[in-house]
């Protein structure tokens, strides 16, 4: 009798037991829902786990360029202080180290001005050029960076390479006037009268309809009618 009450007993605890359910029965999911995460879990903790990789990466990278603008900025300053030769290397250090970031552009155009101080207007040239090359011509580099070209081919007399360059400034927003003075002053110095005077009639033609500076707009005329005057 005490046997059987025991087997009683055991029975009715087995028949009592639930298997507890899993989580994904617990948010009240469809079964069709909850049938294809358990299908496909494998799938779905792989990409859990690339999209933590992916998010983690993207912050690490975040800090680490942060990090790096913040040195080539400081780098750039210390370089910036430099006196003659010891500057040259110093920006050409900043260039090396920190490349692809402003700074290391700045950096590259002052190495720039530099040559164009000291009279070597073939590497001031080059220089420009090689920099303009790592900017879109959106940037506000850009035209800052023609103009340094222009500049360094008219002080070499390199007059067709300087033209091209002033040429190119006409149409790029706040160089205009640069532009066409350049580009006319470059004819002027090769001899090409009449060319200049078409340049300074098509930059007096930008006027229209706008409120010209007066000075500027007298001192035109005033070259128009001395260049047909040398005829």
């Amino acid at each position: 009798m005490s046997e059987q009450s025991s087997f009683d007993l055991k029975q009715a605890s087995e028949m009592a037991y639930v298997e507890p359910s899993g989580i994904l029965d617990q948010l009240n999911l469809s079964p069709a829902i909850v049938s294809f995460l358990r299908e496909n879990k494998r799938i779905i903790q792989v990409v859990a786990v690339v999209s933590v990789v992916l998010v983690v990466s993207i912050s690490l990278y975040k800090s680490y360029r942060e990090n790096k603008l913040e040195s080539a900025a400081s780098s750039l300053s210390l370089a910036m202080s430099g006196e003659d030769e010891t500057k040259i290397k110093a920006l050409e250090q900043v260039v090396a180290e920190f490349s692809g970031t402003p700074s290391a552009l700045w950096a590259a155009t002052e190495i720039g001005h530099l040559s164009m101080k000291d009279e070597r207007y073939v590497e001031a040239a080059t220089q420009y050029t090689q920099v303009r090359a790592e900017v879109s011509d959106s940037s506000p580099m850009y035209g800052l960076l023609t103009f340094g070209i222009a500049q360094a081919y008219e002080a070499g007399k390199e007059y067709s390479k300087s033209s091209t360059a002033y040429s190119a400034l006409k149409d790029i927003a706040g160089y205009s006037d640069e532009g066409y003075l350049g580009m006319a002053r470059v004819l002027e110095a090769q001899g090409e009268n009449d060319k200049a005077v078409s340049v300074y009639e098509e930059y007096l033609g930008t006027f229209l309809g706008e409120t010209p500076n007066e000075r500027l707009k007298a001192m035109i005329q005033g070259k128009i009618i001395r260049l047909r005057t040398q005829k």
